[in-house]
């Protein structure tokens, strides 16, 4: 868990999150403008967009646990064998 991403769960609703986010990637100073790059946002961007990411999907979990239909995040939960 990122301390920032923690942060910005527990102080911002899903919907300011999704704000914040939309404004990070309008802004044009936050674009990436190396011609050879693979990355479409510069670093320190990447990083706020990663972290507010990650608190997205705590409050979705969140939502998910208080509806009583505890999805895990985890990873693949599906089929674990490779038997047919």
């Amino acid at each position: 868990m990122s301390a920032r991403a923690v942060r910005l769960y527990r102080k911002h609703t899903v919907a300011e999150l999704v704000a914040l986010q939309e404004a990070i990637t309008s802004d044009p100073a936050s674009r990436n403008t190396k011609q050879n790059s693979i990355y479409l946002y510069e670093p320190k961007a990447r990083k706020k967009l990663n972290d507010i990411a990650r608190a997205i999907t705590y409050h979705l979990k969140d939502t998910r646990e208080d509806e009583g239909s505890p999805v895990s995040t985890e990873g693949y939960s599906g089929r674990q064998s490779k038997r047919r």
